[in-house]
Parts: structure tokens; C-alpha cells; sequence
């Protein structure tokens, strides 16, 4: 089980995205955008990484999505492989159209508004630990295949532009239809509430993450390989910390993403 790590120009997350999938029991490299787009076709699996990819001119991901390395990987999505896409990943999967993977480039991720009790609090950048809950049904997505429904999880997040938006009305409830919505910002109690802190960016229903229709596309805003080992963690067992191998809960990302391959073969 190969998989390739997508470095783009201005990438910053692709080592620990591999250290990750490592951990997992996934065997891979990083694959840098310009090798040769056809090669891409001798992995498994592909996980594009967190960063500033081309420096996010235009729109976060815009540039990265139109390298030839991208019409690739979507035929190789094409042919059931799971794709992963963490915070800037997820913004080129959005850029590209594989996200939501209905209509074309029908949504995007744009800048954080944060909003408490009606007035707009901040802007921009954020960083923070957070609590996702999971949404979709086990065995739903690839990259959250072992992870049961109603699950908490936590994670840090760090991005300016993770605001799920979209001129289509209807986008929304159609993701709602079809169990697309993978993940959503929650308190530690597993609650939504439209407002930050909770919702940390202002994106429409919390979403934290989405997949594709068929499942095997995952795009998500929060870092999960930020959180794969417990010593990655704010606050825990000071004797599991000392454990270099204890895992994170981020860590079940990357195993979802093993089960998957092993199960689809």
C-alpha cells in the first residue's frame, strides 16, 4: 500500500503528512508536482498536504489546481483510489472540482468570518485546537472508514481561508442527501452552534469536511497529522506523551485510509 504525498510550490506539511501515514502502516514518498503526471499511477492512495500552495495567488489552491498533475490524480480517483486533502489540499480539491464532485466547481473555501452573536468578532487567520464530530457512517469515506458516526475528535486547525461557501442554494442540502458531509466543528460535548468559537471560521453548517459522492475523495479543513501521536497534544497523560508511538487521534484518519485500500483492493 504506496502512496504519494503531493508537494505543490509553497507546500509546508508534506513531511509530517508522511510521517503520518507511516505511522498508519502506509508505505510512501513525497511526489514532487512537476515529476511526470503518468507515475502518479503507480500509487495507491494520495494525499495532498496543508500550506500555501503558489503562495495562494488568485484563491487558496486556484494555481495548484490547474497543474497537469491534477487531471491525473482525478483519473486515478476516477478509478476508486482515495484521495486525501488537508486544509490547503482541501481548498485544491475544491479549486479543482473534485469537491464536492457534483456540478463542477460549485463551492469554495473562502476567508474566515467569525461571528458571535451576530457581530463579526474577527477575520483572517486562525489557529486553535478543536473538536470535530464525525458525521458521516462508518465505512461512508475513505479517510474516515473506521471512525463511527456521532465520534468526536481532536485536532488543531490553522488556516485564514476555511469558510465553506457556495452561490448554489440547493449545494447543501444535496451534500446533506448524499452523506457527503464528513466532519463538523463542535463543542467537546459534540454540539454545533453557528457561532464562534464553535464554528471557528463562519463555514455554512460547521463543515469541517466533506467527501465526494462515491466516497473515496475526503477533503478536510483541520490537521490530522498534527495530531497522530500523543505527544502532539495540548493536554493528555504526561506518561502516554513519553511514549514516541502512542497514538493521536488524527492517527485514525490515516488507518481509515489503510482499511480502505486493504477493503477495496
Amino acid at each position: 500500500m504506496k502512496v504519494a504525498v503531493i508537494q505543490f510550490p509553497g507546500s509546508n506539511c508534506e513531511h509530517e503528512t508522511l510521517v503520518a501515514a507511516r505511522s498508519a502502516g502506509l508505505n510512501g514518498e513525497i511526489f514532487r508536482w512537476n515529476r511526470p503526471a503518468e507515475e502518479l499511477c503507480d500509487f495507491d492512495g494520495y494525499m495532498i498536504p496543508g500550506g500555501f500552495s503558489y503562495q495562494d495567488r488568485l484563491r487558496a489552491g486556484a494555481i495548484a489546481s490547474k497543474e497537469p498533475v491534477m487531471e491525473t490524480l482525478k483519473e486515478e480517483a476516477d478509478e476508486g483510489k482515495p484521495v486525501l486533502g488537508i486544509c490547503n489540499g482541501f481548498q485544491i480539491l475544491v479549486e479543482s472540482g473534485m469537491l464536492p464532485g457534483l456540478d463542477g466547481v460549485d463551492a469554495a473555501l473562502a476567508q474566515n468570518v467569525m461571528v458571535t452573536k451576530g457581530e463579526i468578532v474577527r477575520r483572517g487567520f486562525y489557529c486553535a485546537w478543536i473538536s470535530l464530530r464525525h458525521d458521516a457512517v462508518a465505512g461512508r469515506c475513505s479517510g474516515s472508514y473506521l471512525i463511527d458516526k456521532g465520534s468526536l475528535i481532536d485536532m488543531p486547525m490553522a488556516h485564514a481561508e476555511g469558510n465553506l461557501v457556495t452561490a448554489d442554494e440547493n449545494l447543501i442540502e444535496k451534500l446533506n442527501e448524499e452523506n457527503q458531509i464528513v466532519f463538523r466543528y463542535c463543542d467537546t460535548g459534540g454540539e454545533t452552534k453557528n457561532e464562534f468559537p464553535v464554528n471557528v471560521n463562519g463555514s455554512v453548517e460547521n463543515i469541517a469536511g466533506i467527501c465526494n459522492p462515491e466516497g473515496n475523495v475526503l477533503g478536510m479543513m483541520p490537521h490530522p497529522e498534527r495530531s497522530s501521536f500523543a505527544w502532539q497534544l495540548p493536554f493528555v497523560d504526561p506518561a502516554a506523551r513519553r511514549q514516541i508511538d502512542t497514538p493521536g487521534p488524527g492517527r485514525l484518519i490515516f488507518e481509515s485510509m489503510k482499511r480502505y485500500i486493504e477493503v477495496s483492493g
